[in-house]
């Protein structure tokens, strides 16, 4: 047993060393993307290009958003991997339970084959999976789909990320969570994205959107069922500005200080989650609560990688930051 460990602690050490960690950028559809992407781009070495839905059929098809020829060329010129993001998002922009189950079982020959070919005609370095809301039933099925489309792009050269909720042992059971079986999921996939983003949503009460202890809880989750160098960790280029009462609305890195100096708003550094926050009262004599990142909370959620060991960390979304971001992130990843 002791050759094994230290035969796989010496392949993961191995495969850091090749390549470094991963920096993903996702690209998708916000405004001020393609800007973003050819000005940033020195600072991250893969891009999860987010473009893209599958059927109930197993068909890839465009999300709506303009077909993304130009930044395609524009990854191949500068020579950085591009990844295929392929979500289960219906025709009504909704995520959907039934589109991953029919992928997961009636479609899923299909859905494997035009995957690969989606990924090769496209000359993507891989496909990152990104399925959301899969149905606590389909957690075998789903793990069983990752695990043949795994093979089939592996056979061809390409690589496998899939994105996952980010869950800890106090919710692995929660019917949002137990879809995703990590362990098989990691087993399968050269990378697993773990969206540690959104731990408050618009729809909930204020709170921390990436809280470090919350994100630090998940990543323990991760790394004992998944080899460390396999796993990303996900770091928010953004907020949430929730109107009390009612919901929220997301609020862009880099507008946080526009808004911060037109109302005089006071932030403070929550050291707990290391986050940061503060209230306004809007022109329509409404009361505001903000939760976001500076640049010391985003440089200490990088940091977590080459604290775990991790394969990398990815970055949600191109468009939403500015340099100062970009340099919190740096900073962050080179501590050791």
């Amino acid at each position: 047993m002791k050759k094994i460990i230290f035969s796989l602690l010496a392949a993961m050490a191995s495969l850091q060393a090749q390549s470094g960690p991963m920096v993903l950028a996702y690209y998708s559809g916000y405004a001020g993307n393609d800007a973003a992407l050819a000005k940033y781009h020195a600072n991250f070495n893969a891009v999860a290009v987010d473009f893209y839905n599958i059927t109930a059929q197993g068909a890839v098809v465009g999300n709506g958003d303009p077909r993304p020829e130009n930044a395609l060329a524009f990854l191949r010129d500068k020579k950085i991997p591009a990844y295929g993001c392929v979500s289960n998002v219906d025709g009504k922009g909704n995520w959907s339970a039934d589109i991953a189950h029919a992928v997961s079982t009636t479609a899923l020959n299909a859905s494997v084959a035009n995957l690969v070919k989606f990924a090769q005609d496209n000359r993507f370095a891989g496909v990152n999976v990104d399925f959301e809301a899969v149905a606590q039933g389909d957690r075998n099925r789903f793990s069983a789909f990752i695990q043949t489309l795994a093979k089939a792009l592996h056979a061809k050269g390409l690589k496998l990320i899939v994105s996952v909720p980010a869950f800890s042992v106090k919710d692995e059971n929660h019917e949002a969570n137990y879809g995703y079986d990590l362990r098989a999921l990691g087993a399968a996939a050269d990378y697993l994205q773990i969206m540690t983003y959104d731990e408050a949503i618009p729809a909930w009460d204020p709170g921390p959107v990436a809280g470090s202890d919350w994100m630090e809880d998940d990543l323990d989750y991760a790394v004992e069922r998944v080899p460390a160098a396999k796993v990303l960790n996900g770091i928010p280029a953004y907020g949430y500005d929730w109107k009390q009462p009612g919901s929220g609305r997301m609020l862009y890195w880099k507008d946080t200080q526009a808004l911060i100096a037109r109302y005089g708003a006071q932030p403070r550094y929550d050291a707990g989650t290391h986050s940061l926050t503060f209230g306004y009262d809007a022109a329509d004599g409404s009361r505001h609560t903000v939760w976001t990142e500076n640049a010391r909370s985003v440089a200490l959620k990088a940091s977590l990688v080459n604290a775990y060991g991790l394969g990398g960390t990815s970055l949600y979304a191109l468009g939403m930051e500015d340099d100062a971001f970009w340099s919190a992130v740096r900073l962050g990843l080179s501590q050791h």
